[in-house]
């Protein structure tokens, strides 16, 4: 089966953890033997035509208007030259970007835009009143014109996991027979515990206790609440932040860290292959999410044995299980406690690292997330096939 991937981007260039996903799933496609194309956008300095470790990609303009440029172009594209990629199956890896497309095709879900309205205590996240207008703008407009259309014009939906199939159902009246689930996965023989104490004395982290944080950092991820937490919690807790600040949001961490700034490591961009050293390095992971699809960041480092605090949040609670903590989102002091619960409380951060890498390996392998999505691919076939 040749099947065609539509990601906004794919490697080299990384603009959110929907990059990985689009690398993963690539990946385990073509070791189930399929053949795998995908479009991304053009970033300066890529190619409009190259192979990525065997993958076709082509690369189409994105221009000013982001990702609602890039979908009309992936609709042209389709209309005038899908002669170059003799495909049976499209999946868009986001049901967003499919707003335009004329072809039959499969389509991710991941947060629903009503989600992102309401995800701040009823409001939208943003960095400041004047963000938050303009985000529930452009959120109402994308849910009417790009959303509900796309999810309409959708042969088959494959979500994250269950608490954002049960949101397109419950909000949008999909259908549940319309959406097969397929839990997003990690090589979980890549990330896996490994020696970090020369990371730690490379940080000066020796003899501190260490809290980590990674992703592309926005106001969705609610950093501002681990900030004020690190406050609530000793001297001796310090805060490593890997990734890039969206514009206008540090400042809205900064001033909820305040003081305790000085026991935050901002590390900016690592390299894939230091990223289980990071982990693993870590006493304790925090995800204080507003809204995820799927947040893989907790499951990559339960894999690397690294126990996770999330919150209650739409995913959180499927990401962790009973191997991690769990609080309610926008609340400082809860997460505070749950960290230093973990913190003074060895034997139970030692089996819950146990536990953690045991529930990562059994429920969110690359592999296993390929196999069902082939699974729906080839649903979506026969129904494809069946209609008149």
């Amino acid at each position: 089966m040749h099947i065609c991937l539509v990601s906004l981007d794919y490697k080299p260039y990384r603009s959110s953890g929907l990059t990985l996903y689009a690398e993963d799933l690539a990946r385990g496609l073509q070791e189930l033997g399929q053949e795998v194309s995908v479009i991304a956008a053009r970033r300066p300095g890529l190619p409009s035509r190259h192979y990525v470790e065997g993958v076709p990609v082509f690369r189409l303009p994105i221009g000013a208007a982001d990702w609602l440029g890039y979908g009309w172009r992936v609709s042209r594209f389709l209309d005038h030259e899908q002669d170059k990629i003799p495909f049976q199956v499209l999946h868009f890896l986001d049901v967003h970007f499919a707003y335009a497309c004329h072809e039959p095709f499969v389509a991710s879900l991941w947060q629903s835009f009503r989600q992102r309205l309401t995800a701040r205590n009823g409001s939208t996240y943003s960095t400041g009143p004047v963000d938050r207008v303009r985000r529930e703008l452009y959120y109402r407009a994308a849910q009417k014109w790009m959303e509900r259309p796309s999810l309409e014009r959708a042969g088959r939906l494959v979500a994250s996991c269950t608490s954002t199939r049960q949101e397109f159902i419950q909000h949008y009246h999909v259908p549940p027979a319309k959406i097969d689930l397929a839990l997003q996965g990690i090589d979980t023989e890549f990330f896996l515990p490994v020696p970090a104490e020369q990371l730690r004395t490379r940080l000066g982290l020796d003899g501190y206790q260490v809290l980590l944080f990674t992703g592309f950092i926005t106001p969705r991820k609610g950093l501002e609440y681990l900030g004020a937490a690190l406050q609530l919690l000793p001297e001796r807790v310090h805060l490593v932040i890997i990734g890039r600040w969206e514009a206008g949001y540090r400042k809205r961490f900064l001033e909820a860290v305040g003081p305790a700034i000085q026991r935050v490591h901002e590390v900016g961009f690592v390299p894939d292959e230091e990223r289980p050293s990071y982990y693993s390095m870590a006493d304790v992971y925090v995800s204080p999410s507003l809204l995820e699809g799927l947040g893989i960041t907790p499951v990559e480092a339960m894999a690397c044995g690294t126990p996770a605090v999330v919150t209650s949040a739409s995913s959180g609670p499927e990401e962790v299980g009973e191997t991690g903590l769990i609080v309610p989102p926008c609340d400082p002091q809860a997460l505070a406690e749950a960290i230093r619960t973990l913190l003074e409380d060895d034997p139970l951060r030692r089996r819950l690292s146990q536990c953690g890498r045991e529930r990562a390996l059994s429920m969110f392998s690359y592999r296993k997330m390929a196999e069902l999505t082939l699974g729906s691919y080839y649903t979506f076939l026969g129904s494809k096939d069946a209609a008149p």
